[in-house]
């Protein structure tokens, strides 16, 4: 038989709304560990740029005393006080090499010492600055951090910072900058951790939430079969134990179930007034009875009573003392067939009895034993006590059998000791050898009634006393 599988549109359903949400949250939270990292970064790089523009200058004032200025008829040279660095590259190519930081010394906007080279590995001396560099920084006398330079085809995070003279004229520029490659390679290590650290959060998360889904449909879809069976009239099925052990609504729903089932059983399988199982439940009982019985050989006797006289009862002191007198003769027969088999109420004062796995001679010790206490019961009603009997048909039943012959079988005892006398039981095996003492005895019993009680003996002879 095919099983059904909780895949469907709620568990999709309850799936995107338990992931999603933690996939929104881990972009959201990647996304915010990136821009703060890279914000962090851009921040240290600019300090750092800052720090080497800095030290730039000052190692320029300190080693070589003076102005900056140019000098020279044909070529022309920068100096620094009376010395000429224009070709001293000894200095920033050693600092560049300390730092990875690029240095340029530009004076007006006209490159004049540089560590950087072209693709044909030539300094980029003697080109001018960018434009709008040149008004930002020279033009206005304020330093500026940019983070997307372009210089011979490659972007830099770039300082430039004015250099002033003793006078404080602005006579040039002096750069640091850093390729951006490098720094968004540091921020992307950086921020490594923080999305291996989402990606596993969500994945944790999905699972968690994935594995609780599965249970929560699964116990779902336990109650949904649960109740498709009982819809159908299987009023014995059990809704299974996990269901009952979680600690939340659907255990609730579940024990719900379970109590409708128990209210549908009881209104299509037992009976109102006596609390026996009802004429539905006996026959389906009975036929699953038979059916265990031809596969696995279990033995089982088929029994029918009804009570003597009880229109009599009835008649003479109305259906509530007769309803009282059901209910009586009910739990003495429940009391007597608890573990051997059930009673059911087959209409009217009639009763069907089901032994099982028992012989035919067990099953009359123990309706033996169960008609000698109706016959010692007194039923009180309104001041007066009412003693009544039953008579009793057994039948064997077992492989091969057929359940309907077996019950007009137990009905055709029954009758066989009504009309022998009642207060009786009439089995398979003692219809012919035992039919006169079972008889006899029913008389016997008749006639040695109390006279300080009811006995109900047949339709026109009912006695009555007070009870005292």
């Amino acid at each position: 038989m095919k099983k059904n599988k909780p895949h469907g549109k709620m568990y999709r359903s309850l799936q995107a709304m338990s992931v999603v949400p933690i996939l929104v949250l881990g972009i959201v939270i990647t996304a915010l560990s990136y821009q703060t990292v890279r914000s962090s970064m851009y921040e240290q790089v600019h300090m750092e740029l800052s720090n080497v523009a800095s030290a730039v200058l000052n190692h320029y004032d300190t080693a070589y005393p003076g102005d900056y200025s140019l000098r020279g008829e044909v070529a022309l040279d920068l100096y620094k006080g009376e010395t000429v660095i224009t070709r001293d590259y000894s200095y920033i190519d050693r600092l560049k090499e300390d730092t990875g930081i690029e240095i340029t010394i530009f004076y007006d906007n006209t490159r004049i010492l540089t560590t950087l080279f072209n693709e044909f590995n030539i300094r980029i001396v003697g080109t001018a600055i960018n434009p709008q560099v040149y008004q930002d920084v020279y033009v206005n006398g304020e330093a500026h951090f940019y983070t997307n330079t372009t210089i011979s085809n490659i972007a830099y995070f770039a300082y430039y910072m004015p250099i002033k003279n003793s006078d404080g004229t602005i006579v040039g520029i002096v750069y640091a900058g850093k390729p951006c490659k490098e720094v968004n390679k540091s921020v992307r290590r950086a921020v490594l951790p923080s999305i291996l650290a989402a990606l596993a959060g969500i994945l944790i998360a999905g699972f968690i939430s994935s594995s609780y889904t599965l249970k929560l449909l699964g116990a779902f879809q336990k109650i949904r079969s649960f109740l498709a069976k009982v819809s159908t009239g299987d009023l014995t099925v059990e809704l299974e134990k996990d269901v009952l052990d979680r600690k939340d609504e659907l255990s609730e729903i579940g024990r719900s179930a379970i109590k409708m089932q128990y209210s549908l059983r009881a209104l299509l399988e037992q009976d109102v007034l006596t609390k026996l199982n009802n004429r539905r439940y006996a026959d389906k009982r009975l036929k699953l009875l038979q059916g265990v019985a031809d596969v696995k050989g279990v033995p089982f006797v088929v029994g029918i009573g009804d009570i003597d006289f009880f229109k009599s009862v009835n008649d003479t002191y109305g259906h509530d003392c007769g309803d009282i007198v059901l209910k009586t003769v009910g739990g003495i027969l429940k009391k007597h067939m608890t573990g051997k088999g059930f009673a059911a109420r087959w209409g009217g004062e009639e009763f069907l009895f089901i032994f099982e796995d028992l012989k035919l001679q067990e099953a009359k010790k123990i309706t033996e034993a169960m008609l000698e206490e109706i016959r010692q019961t007194n039923v009180v009603y309104e001041g007066q006590t009412i003693q009544v009997t039953m008579t009793f048909g057994l039948t064997q039943g077992g492989v091969g059998t057929n359940s309907n012959e077996l019950l007009q079988r137990a009905d055709s005892l029954l009758y066989e000791g009504k009309n022998n006398g009642r207060n009786q039981i009439v089995a398979d095996e003692t219809v012919n050898s035992e039919n006169k003492s079972d008889g006899t005895a029913g008389h016997e019993n008749e006639s040695d009634a109390s006279s300080s009680e009811i006995q109900i003996l047949d339709p026109e002879d009912v006695q009555i006393k007070e009870k005292k």
